[in-house]
């Protein structure tokens, strides 16, 4: 009799542990497809990746379970739940050793998109890097924000618009910050690069000095597009 009391407790706790939430912002990008969904619904998109799929294996879920960023539900849908327009997330798990890599948050409701950005400022801090659609930065709304902590760069497009993308990938990983940084952040991306050749700090050497820079080089167009976080 103990012995199937002290089962259904065990039982009942791995079930508990596999039904747990994921909390995107406690992402380490040590984690391992094997243990990294339990009963968490996922499809496998094959011979795709929104990086490269020769090197990566994606895996989509719109369940709620893996849609909470710090606590917060980013779950939802435009019209229809399960249609397009349904919030979901991309993780990709590197296909040498099926650790993840990268994941993609896709969200259609302007009410999680404020809420996901008021999250992300009061854990991380404000943005380091900000644009927006119109020629007149001063006076819209920022559309491409980044920001950055000690181990992840996070970055979301589309912020003014009916889809919002929510990327996040470790800064370690070269490959994909030169993919992701580009578009709306390739400024930043090109200091990000100055840094590096020339060997400098942030501390030092900020992203306001590097755009004065550019600008005395006769490249205004970095200052015309600079916009103070």
């Amino acid at each position: 009799m103990k012995k199937t009391v002290l089962l259904i407790m065990v039982c009942i706790l791995m079930q508990s542990c596999n039904s747990k939430e994921k909390d995107l912002a406690q992402i380490t990008f040590t984690e391992k497809y094997d243990t990294f969904f339990g009963d968490i619904p996922n499809v496998l998109d094959k011979d795709y990746s929104i990086v490269d799929a020769q090197l990566y294996n994606s895996y989509k879920s719109e369940s709620e379970k893996t849609l909470y960023f710090n606590g917060v539900d980013l779950s939802g849908y435009r019209d229809e739940k399960g249609s397009f327009g349904t919030n979901n997330v991309r993780f990709e798990f590197s296909k040498n050793d099926s650790v993840l890599n990268f994941y993609y948050l896709t969200l259609y409701t302007q009410e999680k998109v404020k809420k996901l950005i008021e999250n992300i400022n009061n854990k991380i801090g404000k943005p380091v890097y900000i644009s927006t659609l119109l020629s007149n930065p001063e006076n819209s709304k920022p559309d491409a924000l980044l920001w950055a902590d000690k181990t992840s760069f996070y970055l979301l497009t589309g912020a003014t618009q009916n889809q919002s993308d929510f990327v996040v990938f470790n800064k370690k990983n070269i490959t994909i910050r030169e993919q992701w940084l580009s578009g709306p952040f390739q400024y930043y991306e090109n200091y990000l690069e100055k840094l590096e050749q020339k060997k400098l700090k942030k501390e030092a050497y900020s992203y306001k000095n590097f755009i004065d820079e550019m600008a005395k080089e006769g490249r205004k167009l970095y200052l015309e597009k600079y916009i103070k976080p």
